[in-house]
């Protein structure tokens, strides 16, 4: 066996045990529904900032997104400012909601809403959405870590991977089963706090690889000067949208086009217009105003944490990694 899959199955182990070791430590924590579901309002300061965080870009951030720059080029490198966007609802509404649910005892959204438009409906309705948001969100993160593990167990053995991405996807559904199950609000957070941390180092440290590979800094940017001056790309050029022809790999085609939709018309010189970007982030901003997420808001001590993660952590932090070592490097 290949050195790198011991130290991958090493790694791994070490990460489930971890996992199932806070979900039963906080199992044994939870005495009642409160602590079960929303951790006794009692997260730390950094165990929330963290642990947002993780829950706000986890999977098809460390996947999707540098492959979709690699993909489409720098025209979806514009849509690194959703390290602004997702944590700006937050802005609008965690504090009010943290100062409702410690007022009146809330512990989920759907007990808040419904209180508050005084009917059922409500809280069914919440629920609906919840699920609605969850599943496929949960859907993309698994997939993206079953994608992963297939990858790295390619050897000269295996050359499809030890694990298809299916079977590397449904052992971790297990493990975060166990967790989740057993430990609730609190085993997430102590799990996402690691979480944060393997993010951003994986990040800045495939970045710093690719950036070697590429033969350094002025190498890169040489090479880019070569790769826009052709209409190499998946794209091809712009065609006068967005004011020339431009290498689609490096410019935004235009603020609109009007096409038969995608799937059926694919717009001149790719798929990010300005408004496609501008929409994109806008619909990522309801990961913060997710049902979910009001949890996460009702879990905290005090109101302290959420200025620090939605400003530096979120928006400085990641965003800084996501524009260097993804969009640039």
């Amino acid at each position: 066996m290949e050195a790198k899959i011991i130290w991958l199955f090493a790694f791994v182990v070490l990460y489930w045990v971890y996992c199932i070791y806070w979900g039963w430590r906080s199992a044994q924590m939870a005495k009642t529904a409160s602590d079960y579901f929303i951790a006794g309002r009692k997260l730390s300061l950094w165990v929330f900032i963290l642990a947002a965080t993780a829950t706000s870009f986890s999977g098809w951030t460390f996947m999707g997104h540098p492959g979709l720059v690699y993909r489409d080029g720098f025209q979806y490198a514009y849509a690194s400012f959703y390290t602004i966007t997702i944590p700006f609802t937050g802005v609008i509404f965690l504090k009010r909601q943290w100062m409702l649910g410690k007022r009146f005892g809330f512990v989920t959204p759907g007990e808040m809403l419904g209180t508050y438009f005084q009917g059922d409906f409500i809280r069914i309705l919440t629920v609906i959405v919840a699920l609605l948001y969850s599943i496929p969100y949960l859907g993309v993160q698994l997939g993206a870590s079953g994608y992963l593990f297939n990858v790295i167990t390619v050897t000269e053995g295996f050359p499809d991977g030890m694990f298809t991405q299916a079977v590397g996807m449904w052992i971790l559904s297990i493990v975060v089963f166990i967790y989740v199950a057993s430990g609730g609000l609190r085993a997430v957070a102590y799990v996402d706090t690691l979480q944060c941390i393997l993010l951003a180092m994986g990040i800045i440290i495939y970045g710093s690889i690719a950036l070697n590979a590429a033969g350094g800094w002025d190498s890169l940017q040489e090479g880019l000067a070569k790769l826009a001056a052709s209409d190499v790309g998946k794209w091809g050029t712009t065609k006068g949208f967005g004011g020339g022809d431009y290498n689609a790999y490096f410019a935004i085609p235009g603020v609109i086009q009007w096409t038969a939709g995608l799937g059926k018309e694919t717009p001149v010189g790719g798929l990010w217009t300005g408004i496609m970007c501008l929409t994109y982030m806008f619909a990522l901003m309801g990961i913060q105003s997710a049902p979910a997420f009001t949890m996460w808001a009702f879990s905290n001590t005090d109101p302290r944490p959420f200025a620090p993660q939605q400003v530096w952590a979120s928006s400085l932090g990641i965003g800084f990694i996501l524009f260097f070592f993804t969009a640039f490097t």
